[in-house]
């Protein structure tokens, strides 16, 4: 394993285990990550030629001390993630593949291949709507850097570094940037992580 995907799952895992000591359902997605066995990769993390990648130096500009050792762990890795946007083409909003995408780190299509867990980082550009989308896996964020608003189930709130976030499963949810990008932490559980997400 590269050392710098080392460094950051073990940063990851720390910071989602003092979340984890609140036994809530947030607490108890956080730890399901925790206790994940993560298997041997099956390949390196190449760098990335994503449009993605002109985002990251801002990108992990607006964290706070909460999120400061994870983001430390994850700036070396950044341009080596696997990013992608892999939504079906919207006519409306044909630009959302530059300006929004993921790199997963654990997953059924990631270098470490899991079919029943996911786990990686979310990245938007400034001034970026992420469209209200579902999906059947429970789904765990939280804010690393930058500050978005959240809509889940048509309430909207502003979120910021260190808080995190429950999307349920199916729930119907959305985020929008304005003059901050936003890089957030995310996993899937539940019993289906390998449908993809849907546009409402």
């Amino acid at each position: 394993m590269q050392d710098f995907i080392a460094r950051l799952i073990e940063e990851s895992k720390r910071f989602l285990n003092e979340r984890a000591q609140i036994d809530d359902d947030i607490g108890q997605e956080a730890a399901k990550f925790v206790a994940r066995e993560i298997p041997a990769p099956s390949g390196i993390f190449e760098k990335s030629d994503s449009p993605l990648i002109r985002w990251i130096e801002e990108a992990i500009q607006f964290g706070s001390p909460e999120t400061e050792r994870v983001l430390n762990a994850l700036k070396p890795a950044l341009p080596f993630l696997p990013w992608k946007y892999n939504y079906e083409p919207r006519p409306d909003m044909p630009d959302l593949g530059n300006q929004m995408g993921w790199g997963e780190i654990l997953g059924p299509e990631a270098p470490f291949h899991d079919d029943h867990f996911c786990y990686g980082f979310t990245l938007l550009g400034k001034n970026t709507f992420y469209p209200a989308h579902y999906h059947p896996a429970t789904e765990l964020y939280v804010v690393l850097s930058g500050h978005a608003e959240w809509t889940l189930d048509g309430v909207s709130k502003v979120r910021n570094p260190g808080e995190f976030i429950l999307h349920p499963s199916n729930h119907v949810h959305s985020m929008r940037t304005s003059d901050e990008p936003l890089l957030a932490l995310y996993t899937w559980s539940g019993e289906d992580v390998v449908t993809l997400s849907k546009y409402v």
